[in-house]
């Protein structure tokens, strides 16, 4: 207060609006200012005159304390927005989102979403004219003959961080979806360039990647647009099916309904006539990715409106435009191609798993082949079991084997069509090895000492030899004779001998000399030994191979060595089969508890490929290989056999199976819950963790405290998944570790949703009349209730508790009984809170995961997307998204001319007599003396 008696403020703006000569002056100005922001209550105390400084400063695009200003100028928003307001900095703030630079983008953006939430904060912001400054880039685009491509990217980076935010997203679709359909009608009449910038703004918004080939597809120059060129690129793009938190697909369902509703279907259509060939295949496969999403996200009547293209299909009968007819009829032939012809190759998770693979891929490869190329190898088969003996010579004299010892000069095609014809008829093999060489002849090529297959580079056109070396073996390990003839060849002999020469004991020091050498596995065919014993795993009489020439011995003695030979240990994990139980799941268990900390990683990840693809008793001892993997010194490793349990116990016999064995979580704090909250889903489990007083005193905990943990961390998670600005300074740590793989988890688990799974957990429920307490603080909010943040946690804590509850099948009944499914409907169409509505959104999507939820749901005004086999899911949208989505008109408190709001009204009666103010406003007049005097 003495500060404010000697008119600090007019010091600190005469260092503050010096020039650059000054800048330690004005840098210690500006960290006074910031010190008033972070003292109690010491915001109050400062001036406006402090803030139209502050304002100037960041007017001037080339001054170096810019950055800092704006900073300083959104704490003050976000503290004492009155004042602010009261300074036009609210505009400001605003225009910084479009005009950049990116750095200050985000703060603006994250400052603005914060004073749109509550109508409290709401007030400073004018209801049109400010989103005007958002959307003012799209208007330019047409309405002015030259604009600026870095604004609109600019205006565009902006447009997406608010879609991603649920309060954004509702503050867009102001007055009936104005902004966006704004947005629809630039991408629709705009230039290429801007159509360009549009473009990747929906792709980014819906999360949807550009596939890889398109850039090789444009170097093609073709000037229309070659429609079977499209699909071929688009089977061999892995396509991205990345497992996305549930809240996500929730939250694109109401996005694609808001665009759908703003013509963005019609825009694309239009989009794709474009001349340039950029455009109009990104408008293309953008329409394609956005059909298959509504397919999967959006109720039946919605897909048919989408679906039905009446654009496209008004253009492709019209025939007076000839061009126009033509693009539209190859489109529509894209698209019907695209729905026959779905890729069915590798997706993208068998992509993930042949990576993890090292390079050892070709023979899984041949495993994936589409149907049409089955179906002639099936008639290629079935010819080859037909053919006559004089047929059958003549085929083996043709292949060259018996007359050349050259390899290269060996016809393998005719090779292949006869180990996967003719040979695969267990008699005539049987006769082939006991009349001819010709199985000796192509096994001897294997051998790893003959130099011929080992040798060989890894190029794209081997793969023939490696998929008739496992077709071979596969065929051999059938019948008894090819077993026999396995036991008397060199070849098994030899894999174990070039093995043995890795033991330090053997007396080869010389790498170059070692058959698998870290070279030649990386660069030769060598690394596909491997895969030959992988085939050898998977039958009884292939393991006994296995251990009569002590194979499985040297694998145990590979697991054992210290000198870093980790590309062998993944190779060995990876090619390895684990459905018998035999010595590769032994070698998995001493590779998981390896002295290498990446290692045991790598092996404990393998494990979740493992359950993933369905290998035989998973629920025995992959479940008893994770639990060891709890003990793991290494943090990463333990959370990782945490998040791999988690997911393997949506299946109740691994659950049940971890739960008998009674791991003691004690020492993974935090993270155990995640396993707790399992076992509180069962039976056994309920009693298990009832016998040590878990369950009750837990649920005291989220009672008290732990409901509103909740709410921070689910909200934390989302803003990473839908943010766009990711730090690149930080370094991870085990706690975003942990984050990011929360992400791929289909719900992150609730005590309440857990605990009502089980009757006995219903029952307690009811007994410390938890849900009663809910229901009870929902039904007594109103608009005009919650004014602080405290109370928007709690009921957001509330909400999420009762929705949790309500997605179980013994829940439900719960809040049935209560009718608190309707209060919360009215919650999430009636709150002026937008995240409050928000958080009912997502709640509403845990109740359609019932069979009950969705029937009332629909009575209610929502509807869920149609699944067959009566399956459900976790999201469900509103009939009308214009009553959801509205936000009441506001009244605007933050005019500038209110001159009243100095410090505070008590303040300035201290400060000035009226004697001084009669001096102040003589001499403010005397600038304006003819209208004055």
């Amino acid at each position: 207060m003495t500060m404010l008696a000697f008119n600090y403020d007019m010091y600190i703006n005469r260092s503050l609006i010096r020039d650059h000569k000054f800048e330690i002056e004005r840098t210690q100005a500006l960290k006074l200012v910031r010190k008033f922001i972070d003292t109690p209550k010491g915001v109050k105390l400062i001036p406006q005159s402090i803030v139209y400084v502050l304002i100037s400063i960041i007017e001037q695009v080339d001054d170096k304390l810019r950055p800092l200003c704006m900073e300083t100028l959104n704490e003050l928003a976000i503290r004492n927005v009155k004042l602010v307001a009261s300074c036009g900095g609210i505009k400001i703030i605003f225009s910084a989102m479009v005009e950049g630079p990116l750095y200050l983008t985000e703060m603006n953006i994250l400052t603005v979403i914060y004073l749109l939430d509550t109508e409290k904060t709401r007030n400073y912001i004018k209801p049109e004219v400010d989103l005007e400054i958002l959307i003012s880039a799209f208007i330019d685009v047409y309405s002015k003959a030259n604009y600026s491509e870095e604004q609109l990217q600019s205006c565009s980076k902006a447009i997406l961080s608010l879609f991603k935010s649920w309060t954004g997203m509702t503050y867009l679709c102001f007055q009936n979806k104005r902004a966006v359909k704004i947005i629809v009608e630039t991408l629709r009449i705009s230039r290429s360039e801007a159509r360009k910038t549009l473009l990747q703004l929906i792709f980014d918004l819906f999360q949807i990647k550009v596939p890889k080939w398109f850039n090789e597809l444009l170097k093609s120059k073709k000037k229309t647009i070659d429609i079977n060129t499209l699909i071929t690129k688009k089977k061999k793009e892995s396509i991205n099916e990345e497992k996305k938190l549930c809240f996500i697909d929730h939250y694109h369902s109401i996005l694609l309904l808001v665009f759908k509703e703003s013509g963005l279907f019609e825009a694309l259509l239009e989009v794709s006539k474009d001349e340039q060939q950029a455009v109009s295949y990104k408008a293309l496969i953008l329409i394609d990715e956005l059909l298959m999403l509504c397919n999967k996200l959006l109720p039946s009547r919605y897909i048919l409106q989408v679906c039905s293209l009446q654009t496209l299909f008004k253009d492709a009968t019209d025939f007076s435009d000839e061009v126009s007819r033509h693009t539209a009829t190859n489109t529509l032939s894209y698209f019907n191609n695209i729905k026959t012809n779905k890729a069915k190759s590798i997706t993208a998770q068998q992509m993930d798993e042949i990576e993890k693979k090292d390079k050892i891929i070709l023979y899984k490869i041949n495993e994936n082949k589409e149907r049409s190329q089955r179906q002639i190898e099936n008639a290629k088969i079935i010819m080859g079991y037909n053919i006559d003996d004089i047929q059958f010579k003549n085929l083996i004299n043709d292949t060259q084997v018996l007359i050349d010892k050259d390899f290269t000069k060996w016809n393998w095609n005719i090779i292949q069509d006869l180990i996967k014809g003719p040979l695969m008829n267990h008699k005539r093999l049987e006769e082939t090895l006991k009349t001819t060489k010709f199985v000796n002849c192509i096994l001897s090529f294997y051998r790893p000492l003959s130099h011929q297959f080992s040798d060989i580079l890894k190029k794209k056109n081997v793969k023939n030899y490696v998929e008739i070396g496992c077709e071979l073996i596969t065929n051999l390990v059938a019948i008894n004779e090819g077993v026999r003839f396995l036991s008397e060849n060199k070849f098994l002999q030899q894999i174990s001998d070039c093995l043995l020469q890795l033991d330090p004991f053997s007396g080869i020091t010389d790498q170059n000399q070692q058959i698998f050498s870290k070279e030649r596995m990386e660069m030769t065919l060598t690394s596909e030994y491997f895969t030959f014993i992988g085939i050898l795993s998977k039958t009884i009489d292939g393991i006994k191979l296995l251990e009569k020439f002590k194979i499985f011995h040297a694998l145990y003695c590979i697991t054992e060595l210290r000198n870093g030979r980790e590309d062998l240990i993944r190779t060995i994990v990876t090619s390895l089969d684990y459905n018998i139980n035999s010595h590769s799941r032994i070698i998995l268990s001493k590779i998981m508890t390896s002295t290498y900390k990446h290692t045991r990683l790598f092996a404990t990840d393998y494990l979740q490929y493992l359950f993933r693809s369905g290998v035989n008793d998973f629920w025995d001892w992959g479940i008893r290989y994770l639990s060891i993997q709890l003990y793991d010194p290494a943090i990463e490793v333990s959370k990782k056999a945490v998040l791999i349990l988690d997911e393997a116990c949506n299946n109740p016999k691994n659950l049940e199976s971890l739960v008998k064995l009674r791991p003691n979580l004690e020492h993974l704090g935090e993270n155990a819950n995640i396993l707790l909250f399992r076992f509180l889903s069962s039976t056994l489990g309920f009693q298990y963790l009832s016998d040590f007083d878990f369950v009750e005193r837990e649920m005291d905990d989220w009672f008290e405290i732990k409901n509103e943990n909740y709410v921070m961390k689910i909200e934390l998670i989302l803003e990473r998944a839908f943010s766009t600005f990711t730090s690149k300074n930080r370094a991870p740590d085990v706690n975003d570790v942990m984050e990011e793989e929360s992400l791929s988890s289909e719900i992150l688990p609730h005590f309440y949703g857990e605990l009502t799974k089980t009757p006995q957990g219903c029952s307690l429920l009811e007994r410390k009349g938890h849900f009663k307490y809910f229901v009870d603080y929902i039904k007594t909010y109103n608009n005009k209730t919650i004014i602080s943040i405290n109370k928007i946690l709690k009921l957001k804590a509330v909400l999420w508790a009762v929705g949790h509850i309500g997605s179980t099948k013994n829940g439900i009944s719960f809040l049935i009984e209560d009718d608190i499914i309707n209060t919360i409907v009215k919650l999430a169409e009636n709150s002026t809170i937008l995240s409050i509505k928000g958080t009912c959104f997502f709640v509403l999507g845990l109740i359609a995961k019932t069979s009950k939820g969705c029937l009332i749901l629909k009575d209610y005004g929502w509807e869920t997307p149609f699944l067959p086999y009566n399956k459900v899911v976790n999201y469900c949208v509103p009939y009308d998204t214009t009553k959801f989505l509205k936000i009441p008109r506001w009244e605007f408190f933050g005019s500038i001319i209110n001159n009243e709001f100095l410090y505070d009204i008590n303040i300035q009666k201290k400060l000035y007599d009226d004697t001084e103010i009669k001096i102040l406003n003589n001499i403010g007049n005397l600038s304006n003396h003819i209208l004055s005097n």
